[in-house]
C-alpha cells in the first residue's frame, strides 16, 4: 500500500491516496481515527463493460479528532470510461455528481462502466479542493464478433495482403481468447485469391472481398485491385502515392491550392494558391507563374498537353470581367482566349469565376472546352468548344462544370449535378458514366492512357453500402464503368487528385 499525507487546511486534512488496496475495498479504516477522506468500500474493483461495480463507492469525510463531517458536498468526477450515479437513481449516470455527506460523514455513489474497456477513474473532491483518485478496471464483454485488419485496402495484380483477425465483444473491445481461434478465409470475388492462411493475392482488376470466420462469427474485408499508376492529391500540402497506396510521399507546398494539375512534359505541378497561379516541382520548389499586374485573380489552371501553356479562369483589372486565359510557363504571352460580358463588376474578383468553372485544352492544343453562357444554379453553365486560332465557338448543348478533355481526344468528361458525364467533342455520344445521384464529383483527372478517370467521391443521403458511400478518391473505367475506391484517401481532406503516370 502506498499512501502519504498532505498539509492541514483550516478544518480538514485530506489524504491523497495513490493506490487504494484491498483493505480499503473491504471498508477497513486504513488511516486510523485521524482527519481526512477515508475510502469505506467500492474501490479497486473490476467488472465487465456496462456493469455496475459492487459494492457502491463510499467515502467518509472526517474532521479534526476523527469527527464525521455531515452536510458537506463531495464531488465525484470521472474520466468517461466509467460514470457515477446516485444511489436512489441508478439509471441516471453522469460524469460529475455532487453528493452531500450524511450524519456519519459518508457519501456514496454507484460506479457504472460504459461500453469501453480500459481503466476508469473517479476523482473524489471534497470542499477543500484536494482530491483522491480511485481506479476501476473495465474488462471486455463476452466474445461477439470477429474483426480483421485491414478492413479495406488497395492492391495491384500480383500484390499480397496479409489479414490480421481478432475477436471483440459486442462493442469492439478486443477479447483475449485462449487457445487462439482458427480462422477460415474465403474469397467472395474473382479479384482476389486466397494463397494461404490469412493471405490474399490480387488476380484481376476489380473490387475484391474476403470473408473471415472464427468462433462462429464472420467478417468481410475489401480490397480494390487497381491498375498501376501514380497520382498526386491536393490537401494542405500535396501528397503523391501509387494507386495501391504504396510509396506515399508528401510534398510541402508554400500555400494551399484549390485546384491541382500536373504536366508529364515539364514534370511540374500548377495550382491556384493564395499568391495566384503557382508552379512547383516534386521537391517543393515553387514560384508564381503570373506577375503581370493586369490579372487580379486566377482559378482552375490546366496544362496544355504539350506543356507549353497554362489555361485558367481569370479576371483582369482592365475589363473587370471573368474569362478564359492562357499564359506561357514563364509568365509571358498572356492571352485572353474567351472574353465575358456577364460575370463583371468592380467586386467580381472577390468571388469565384462564375459561370466560368474551369476549362481544358484539347490534346493537339487547337481548341479549348469551357463553361460558358449564364450560370445555371447547382449545375454550372453550357459547355462550349472554342478554336483558339480563329475564335470559332460552338455549344455542346449540355450543362455542367469542370470539363476535362481526354488525352486521346475522344471524350470530354464533366460534372453535372454530381453525375460524371461523357460527351464527344462534336456533341455526340452524350452519356452518364457515373450516376452519383445527389452526390458530388468536384471534377476529374484522366489517366495518361485515357482509360480511367480519377475523381473525388462524396456520399449522398441514404446511400446503400460502403462502396457506394465511400468518401475519398475513386477511379472509374471509361469503357466499362467499373468503379474502384482508393481506401487510403478516406481520411483527412484528400481531394482534387491529379494523375501523374
Amino acid at each position: 500500500m502506498n499512501t502519504h499525507r498532505i498539509r492541514t487546511f483550516s478544518t480538514y486534512v485530506i489524504v491523497v491516496t495513490a493506490v487504494i488496496g484491498s483493505a480499503a475495498a473491504l471498508g477497513c479504516d486504513i488511516f486510523g481515527p485521524g482527519a481526512g477522506i477515508h475510502v469505506v468500500s467500492g474501490a479497486n474493483v473490476s467488472d465487465t463493460v456496462l456493469s455496475t461495480f459492487t459494492p457502491p463507492l463510499t467515502v467518509q469525510l472526517l474532521g479534526h479528532g476523527g469527527n464525521p463531517l455531515s452536510g458537506q458536498t463531495v464531488y465525484f468526477n470521472t474520466n468517461g470510461i466509467v460514470l457515477v450515479a446516485a444511489l436512489d437513481d441508478p439509471g441516471f449516470a453522469i460524469n460529475r455528481l455532487p453528493v452531500i455527506t450524511n450524519g456519519n460523514g459518508e457519501a456514496s455513489v454507484f460506479v457504472e462502466a460504459k461500453q469501453y474497456a480500459g481503466t476508469g477513474k473517479v476523482v473524489v473532491v471534497p470542499p477543500s479542493g484536494e482530491s483522491v483518485s480511485l481506479y476501476f478496471k473495465v474488462l471486455p464483454g463476452a466474445p461477439a464478433r470477429v474483426r480483421v485488419d485491414p478492413i479495406d485496402t488497395g492492391l495491384y495484380v500480383g500484390g499480397l495482403e496479409v489479414f490480421r483477425p481478432f475477436i471483440t465483444d459486442a462493442y469492439g473491445n478486443r477479447v483475449a481468447v485462449s487457445p487462439a481461434p482458427t480462422y477460415q478465409y474465403q474469397s467472395l470475388s474473382g479479384a482476389l485469391s486466397i494463397t494461404g492462411a490469412g493471405k490474399a493475392m490480387g488476380v484481376a482488376i476489380g473490387h475484391g472481398s474476403v470473408s473471415v470466420s472464427g468462433m462462429g462469427f464472420t467478417d468481410t474485408v475489401w480490397a480494390s485491385v487497381v491498375p498501376k499508376g501514380r497520382i498526386a492529391i491536393n490537401e494542405a500540402y500535396i501528397v503523391a502515392t501509387n494507386l495501391d497506396g504504396s510509396a506515399f510521399d508528401s510534398i510541402p507546398s508554400p500555400s494551399f491550392g484549390r485546384t491541382l494539375d500536373w504536366s508529364q512534359v515539364t514534370g511540374t505541378f500548377v495550382y491556384d494558391g493564395a499568391a495566384g497561379l503557382t508552379l512547383m516541382d516534386t521537391t517543393g520548389h515553387a514560384h508564381v507563374a503570373i506577375t503581370n499586374p493586369l490579372m487580379r485573380s486566377e482559378y482552375y489552371p490546366r496544362y496544355a498537353h504539350d506543356g507549353s501553356n497554362i489555361y485558367f479562369s481569370g479576371i483582369d483589372s482592365l475589363t473587370g470581367c471573368w474569362g478564359i486565359w492562357r499564359v506561357h510557363l514563364d509568365g509571358t504571352a498572356l492571352e485572353h482566349v474567351v472574353a465575358d460580358t456577364v460575370s463583371c463588376g468592380p467586386y467580381a474578383y472577390t468571388s469565384g469565376p462564375a459561370p466560368y468553372w474551369g476549362s481544358s485544352p484539347s490534346p493537339d492544343g487547337t481548341r479549348v472546352v469551357y463553361v460558358g453562357e449564364r450560370n445555371i444554379p447547382y449545375i454550372g453553365g453550357i459547355l462550349r468548344v472554342r478554336t483558339v486560332a480563329t475564335g470559332a465557338d460552338t455549344s455542346l448543348g449540355v450543362a455542367g462544370a469542370f470539363p476535362r478533355w481526354s488525352p486521346t481526344g475522344e471524350w470530354i468528361a464533366y460534372d453535372s449535378l454530381g453525375n460524371l458525364m461523357l460527351i464527344h467533342p462534336d456533341g455526340t455520344g452524350h452519356q452518364v458514366l457515373l450516376d452519383r445521384r445527389d452526390g458530388r464529383t468536384r471534377g476529374s483527372s484522366w489517366s495518361p492512357d485515357g482509360e480511367w478517370l480519377l475523381y473525388a467521391g462524396y456520399p449522398y443521403y441514404g446511400c446503400p453500402d460502403r462502396t457506394t458511400c465511400f468518401t475519398g478518391l475513386k477511379i472509374v473505367h471509361v469503357g466499362t464503368g467499373l468503379t474502384l475506391h482508393l481506401p487510403y484517401t478516406a481520411t483527412g481532406f484528400l481531394s482534387d487528385g491529379t494523375w501523374l503516370r
